[in-house]
């Protein structure tokens, strides 16, 4: 397998893992059965191990949503865009019977104290999911610091929401947010 095949297939599979599993949870050895690939290659294709891994598969995955979001929220943050987000969630984690949650929260949920690259790449993801929210916002002409609020309250209540859903094993918890957090912003505006 070529090293244009070998790196994003241990990032794809690393970001499974680190949503199911978070940052202490992943082990090199699922992540060597996730992609077929012995630790030699891995560690050729990420000379900084585990650490290294998960730092480009939390801000790569949070990146492309951050692009998704973007194009989600295309016309604003309406009703329909905050649905769309917390939906893609709650359908997510029923398609992977409650287990896969956020590649950027459940890292998070651990004590990234002792890795300072995986706290910041959390830092950094959660930026990318804040930022395109923000953006909307502002197109809006909504004030840059409540804009920014907003969007905090928003990921901040996907993020809680994404764990109850996990833990009740239900839709129910991003469902109950998405209509809290539609509320929250019609009143903003």
């Amino acid at each position: 397998m070529s090293a244009a095949e070998a790196k994003p297939r241990i990032e794809r599979a690393a970001a499974e893992l680190l949503a199911r599993d978070g940052y202490n949870g992943m082990g090199l050895k699922a992540l060597s059965r996730a992609t077929e690939l012995s630790y030699g290659s891995i560690y050729h294709h990420f000379p900084g191990g585990k650490e290294e891994i998960a730092t480009v598969a939390i801000v790569g995955t949070a990146v492309t949503i951050g692009e998704l979001l973007t194009a989600t929220l295309v016309d604003g943050v309406t009703d329909e865009a905050v649905r769309s987000m917390f939906g893609f969630m709650a359908d997510r984690l029923e398609a992977s019977d409650w287990v896969a949650g956020c590649v950027v929260g459940t890292p998070a949920l651990d004590d990234p104290s002792p890795t300072p690259a995986v706290r910041e790449a959390c830092a950094t993801g959660f930026a990318a999911l804040i930022d395109p929210i923000v953006d909307a916002l502002q197109r809006e002409e909504m004030p840059a610091d409540v804009a920014e609020g907003l969007a905090t309250t928003l990921i901040a209540a996907y993020e809680g929401a994404t764990a109850l859903a996990r833990v009740q094993r239900s839709r129910a918890p991003l469902d109950a947010a998405a209509d809290a957090m539609i509320r929250l912003v019609a009143a903003s505006r």
